[in-house]
C-alpha cells in the first residue's frame, strides 16, 4: 500500500474505530449505502481514486474508464461516508437506477416535471458522451435514487418515460424506483419510508466495525474490546472453544470479503 492509500484510509477510519457509538448512524444505511461503505474502505479503491489524473471522470470520450472495474460510472472520494458521497453506479450492475427516457411533452399532456431546484436533497447531473444520457442522482442521509435518463429533453420540459413491464428479475426495483422518483417530486426529499433498512444492518455495523479495526491494524483482541467490551473479552478469550476468537476471525473475513468484491451483492 503507498503512502497516500495508508494515509487516506488512516484518516477514514480514525474518525469511526474503534468507539461503537459513531457507527450507529450506519443502521440505517440503504443497500446502496452499505455497498458505499465497504468499497470506499478498499485500500486499492483508495489508491486508485488517487491515481487517476480526473476522479471526477466518466464514462466519456470513448475511453475505458478505471472507475468501471469497481461498478462506478466515476470515482467518488473515499473519505466521505454515504450520508456525504454521490456514488454512480452502473446501470447494467445495479437494479436500483432507473431508466427513462425524456421526451418533448405533448400539448394537453398533465403530468408533474423533474424541477431540480425545488428538491431539498442533494441532486448531481452526469453526462456520459454524446448519445444524449445523462445520469442523475439524488441523495439524502445515505439513501439514492439514481436515474438514467436517456434523450436531450431538457428535464423541465421532458415527459418521463419507462417501460412497464420490466424484466422479471428487476419487476420490483424498478417499480419501488418509480414510486420514489414520483414521492420526490410530491415531496422534495427522499423519505425513509420508502428505503427499508437491511435487515442485516446490526450484523453489517459490527462486521464494519471490526473491519476498521482490522485496517487500523488493531490486533484480534483489541477489536473484541471495542465490539463487545473489555470485560466479556476478559471473561471468554481464553475460552477452549475458542468461541468469541472465531467470531472475531469471521467478522474480519466477512468484512474484507465485502470490502474487495462483495459489495456488489447490495447492488441486485
Amino acid at each position: 500500500m503507498t503512502l497516500f492509500a495508508e494515509t487516506a484510509l488512516g484518516n477514514a477510519v480514525s474518525t469511526l474505530w474503534p468507539s461503537t457509538e459513531t457507527y450507529r448512524w450506519m443502521a440505517g444505511l440503504s443497500r446502496l449505502g452499505w455497498a458505499w461503505e465497504f468499497l470506499r474502505r478498499n485500500p486499492t479503491y483508495i489508491q486508485a481514486f488517487q491515481d487517476t489524473d480526473r476522479p471526477a471522470l466518466a464514462v466519456d470520450q470513448g475511453g475505458t474508464d478505471a472507475a468501471l472495474v469497481w461498478g462506478l460510472l466515476r470515482f467518488e472520494n473515499p473519505l466521505l461516508d454515504a450520508r456525504k458521497a454521490n456514488v454512480f453506479w452502473q446501470l447494467d450492475l445495479c437494479r436500483e437506477i432507473l431508466p427513462l427516457t425524456a421526451s418533448p411533452m405533448r400539448r394537453g399532456t398533465e403530468v408533474n416535471t423533474l424541477r431540480l431546484d425545488k428538491l431539498q436533497c442533494r441532486s448531481t447531473v452526469q453526462s456520459l458522451g454524446d448519445d444524449g444520457r445523462r445520469d442523475v442522482l439524488f441523495a439524502q442521509d445515505g439513501r439514492f435514487l439514481q436515474l438514467a435518463i436517456f434523450g436531450d429533453t431538457p428535464l423541465m420540459e421532458a415527459l418521463l418515460l419507462t417501460p412497464a413491464l420490466p424484466a422479471s428479475h428487476h419487476r420490483a426495483s424498478r417499480f419501488l424506483a418509480v414510486r420514489r422518483l414520483a414521492d420526490l417530486v410530491g415531496s422534495g426529499q427522499l423519505r425513509p419510508s420508502l428505503y427499508p433498512r437491511e435487515r442485516r444492518a446490526p450484523r453489517l455495523t459490527r462486521i464494519a466495525q471490526a473491519l476498521d479495526g482490522w485496517l487500523a491494524h488493531a490486533s484480534y483482541r483489541e477489536i473484541a474490546i471495542a465490539l463487545f467490551g473489555a470485560a466479556r473479552v476478559e471473561r471468554d478469550w481464553s475460552d477452549t472453544g475458542d468461541h468469541l476468537r472465531d467470531q472475531i476471525r469471521r467478522a474480519v473475513r466477512y468484512g474484507r470479503d465485502l470490502m474487495e468484491g462483495g459489495y456488489r451483492q447490495f447492488l441486485t
